[in-house]
């Protein structure tokens, strides 16, 4: 997925993206048309024609050029960082003195780190995907060091394992001991193709006729001036910008686990309904659910998770909350923004989450309040904010202020100004905000898991499909 500055498409959490760079990515991602009617179509007769020893290699080579599209440098990258994380993890399988395979650990963690804080927070330019599959190649190391699963056996079994296309810009973040053992010995079904291709056209659908539908009105608003929208509206907007961000990347999310069921993988759903949460400490169960997972099973329970007395916790969530805040950016908003999370899951640690869990409405409000107003410090939840710090130069704390007084108009004007013009934007909008909050509720899961393969659900698909290609088609697709 791409964004150029400039443009008022929103930054989902860990794209790869940052202030005042130039991006230096053609639009190729899951959504393009290129991607949907020649790259893949391509890939998928070479991969299901050749017989299964070679697919892994097609895998790879495929990945490597779709990688390649995006940036033939961020390719050679790519394949650079798994040529150095094989090299070291068959010296990890080889050592047996603790000292030694200590060491070696130590290299790769640093090699993989300090790669990706060259390029994430010096380069000019930021390879396609690093954050991810660097993350990705770490397990790989970490999990030969703990003899919890067997090294790579050749270079093109961890390149299929940590460049695969579906998920390689966006994620999920996949564990080198729960993936490998598909990466070796898989089975392509027509079941496994079929339910693929469905969940690729509704997170397809997800993405393009919700997500980039709703980010308009954001836009609009914007163009407008907030000086001259109302108070509904303005909460309108913030709405339609949470709306899009979740659509947006669980669309994504859903595409790549579709892709990989096609390919024969099963691939870790990375998105649960977070906005049904009762607290923070849910709330990020339950949003890009891979990340989490990782970063509780490669830094807080090596950390001693809570195994070691209430200090020793609470320290090590606020260290986890910090990194994640640094794995995000590394200004002081994002380290401010990992803090407060982090101070806010230890209270609900030692006593708020009792109470939370025991008044539902009381947890909701708590987490839609605490969320959007900790998206103030971190650009991926709050719109005004993201649009200043991605595509300003300077912080515009005048025009930010004139927001505040049309959410909060305790000071007087903010609701009588151009009083009708939510109910204009709400006649176009309602529809998608209705779609978003109808796929939302759990008995969406329900209907989806008993329906999907039904004739009626085929022909649904197969519509959504092609109104998502004409929305491509005719520009009204953000990529």
């Amino acid at each position: 997925m791409t964004v150029a500055i400039g443009r008022p498409d929103p930054v989902p959490v860990g794209r790869e993206i940052r202030p005042g760079r130039v991006r230096r990515c053609a639009a190729v991602g899951l959504s393009d048309l290129n991607f949907i009617f020649r790259f893949l179509p391509a890939f998928l007769l070479v991969y299901f024609l050749c017989p299964a020893k070679y697919r892994n290699a097609v895998l790879f080579g495929g990945s490597i050029v779709f990688c390649g599209f995006c940036s033939l440098p961020g390719a050679l990258i790519l394949l650079g960082s798994v040529a150095v994380n094989y090299v070291l993890t068959r010296i990890l399988d080889c050592r047996k003195s603790p000292g030694w395979r200590k060491g070696w650990l130590a290299a790769a963690v640093l090699f993989h780190v300090g790669v990706l804080g060259y390029f994430k927070y010096m380069a000019p330019s930021l390879p396609p995907g690093i954050s991810f599959y660097t993350f990705t190649l770490l397990t790989a190391a970490i999990d030969v060091y703990r003899r919890a699963e067997r090294p790579p056996r050749s270079f093109l079994e961890l390149g299929a394992f940590a460049a695969m296309f579906p998920k390689l810009l966006s994620g999920p973040i996949t564990a080198y001991h729960d993936t490998i053992e598909q990466v070796r010995r898989r089975k392509i079904t027509a079941k496994g193709v079929e339910y693929g291709l469905s969940l690729m056209i509704v997170g397809l659908a997800f993405k393009v006729i919700i997500a980039d539908t709703v980010g308009i009105l954001w836009h609009d608003i914007r163009t407008v001036g907030f000086e001259s929208i109302s108070t509904p509206l303005a909460w309108m907007g913030a709405a339609a910008y949470s709306v899009q961000l979740l659509f947006d990347f669980q669309g994504y999310s859903l595409m790549a686990v579709g892709l990989g069921s096609m390919l024969g993988f099963r691939l870790p759903r990375n998105f649960d309904h977070p906005y049904r949460s009762l607290s923070v400490s849910e709330y990020y169960r339950r949003w890009h659910m891979s990340l989490g997972r990782w970063f509780r099973d490669y830094l807080y329970i090596p950390l001693g998770g809570s195994r070691r007395g209430a200090a020793r916790t609470v320290c090590n969530l606020l260290i986890v909350w910090l990194a994640t805040g640094i794995w995000h950016g590394v200004t002081l908003n994002f380290l401010i923004w990992g803090l407060a999370l982090g101070f806010f899951i230890v209270m609900e640690k030692l006593w708020l989450g009792k109470l939370l869990n025991g008044h539902p409405v009381v947890g909701h409000l708590y987490v839609w309040f605490l969320i959007f107003f900790l998206g103030f410090l971190s650009p991926e939840l709050f719109p005004f904010v993201i649009s200043l710090l991605f595509q300003l130069p300077v912080l515009d704390l005048g025009s930010l202020g004139i927001y505040f007084t049309r959410l909060f108009p305790f000071r007087g004007g903010g609701i009588a100004v151009n009083p009708r013009d939510w109910i204009i934007h709400g006649k176009n909008y309602l529809g998608f905000f209705l779609a978003a909050l109808a796929v939302s509720c759990p008995l969406a899961d329900s209907v989806w898991k008993r329906f999907w393969n039904t004739l009626g659900a085929k022909v649904l698909l197969f519509a959504l499909f092609w109104v998502c290609v004409y929305r491509i088609v005719t520009g009204l697709h953000n990529p």
